[in-house]
C-alpha cells in the first residue's frame, strides 16, 4: 500500500492522473510500457476528456501527464517506500535495487533533463500544434543516448544489426500499418515514428 506521504502527494498534486498511475504500476511487477500505460488510462474512463481536439496535441498532452506523474512518483516511491520507478519507453516499473545506487540515480541520473522538462507545467501548457510538430522532428535527437537507439530498434521490432536500408524498409511498413488515415493507432504511429527519428541521428 502506499505510504501516506505518497498519498498526501497524490491527493495534493494538480495532476489528477497520479493515483491511477500508481495503481497501475502497483498491479504490474514486471514493467508495462508507455504505450500500454496509456492505452489501460484510456479504458479506464474519461482521463483525458479535456485534452485538445487535434490528435497530435491531444497525445502529447497525454503523453506529457503520463511523464509528469511517473516522474512526480520517481522521488516520492524512492523516499517513502524504497522503491525505484524506472521511466523507459518501453519499461516503466517499479524495482528493488540498492540504496546507493537509487540515490546515484536521482541525483545524477541522464535523464535529468527530462525530468526537469516534463515537472514543467508551463511545457504543457504553452505547447501548441506548431511546438508539437517541431517536437516530433527534434525531441528525441535533444535527448538521445545510447540506450535509446536499443529501443528504438525494438520500437521497430529490429535488431541490433540492422543497417539503414533495413531501418527505413521497416518504418515505412509499420508507419503504413499504423497510420490513422488508414485505421491506424495514433500512439503506435507517433511511437514509430519518433523511433525512427532516434535512429536517423544515431
Amino acid at each position: 500500500m502506499p505510504s501516506r506521504d505518497v498519498d498526501a502527494l497524490i491527493s495534493a498534486d494538480e495532476n489528477p492522473l497520479l493515483p491511477l498511475v500508481l495503481r497501475l504500476l502497483r498491479a504490474q511487477p514486471a514493467g508495462i510500457s508507455e504505450y500500454e500505460l496509456l492505452k489501460q488510462i484510456e479504458a479506464d474512463g474519461a482521463h483525458f476528456a479535456q485534452t485538445a481536439d487535434a490528435a497530435q496535441l491531444a497525445l502529447f498532452q497525454k503523453h506529457f501527464l503520463i511523464m509528469n506523474a511517473l516522474y512526480r512518483l520517481q522521488a516520492a516511491l524512492w523516499r517513502e517506500e524504497r522503491l525505484w520507478l524506472t521511466i523507459s519507453p518501453l519499461r516503466i516499473a517499479l524495482d528493488t535495487i540498492a540504496h546507493s545506487a537509487a540515490e546515484t540515480k536521482l541525483t545524477a541520473h541522464g535523464d535529468a533533463a527530462l525530468r526537469a522538462y516534463y515537472l514543467d507545467w508551463q511545457q504543457f501548457i504553452a505547447t501548441d500544434s506548431d511546438a508539437v510538430a517541431a517536437l516530433l522532428a527534434s525531441f528525441w535527437t535533444r535527448y538521445a543516448a545510447h540506450d535509446q537507439r536499443a529501443e528504438a530498434l525494438a520500437a521497430l521490432q529490429l535488431d541490433n544489426a540492422a543497417d539503414a536500408q533495413q531501418i527505413k524498409r521497416r518504418y515505412r511498413r509499420l508507419a503504413a500499418a499504423t497510420h490513422p488515415d488508414r485505421g491506424g493507432d495514433a500512439a503506435q504511429f507517433l511511437a514509430i515514428r519518433a523511433a525512427y527519428e532516434v535512429l536517423k541521428q544515431c
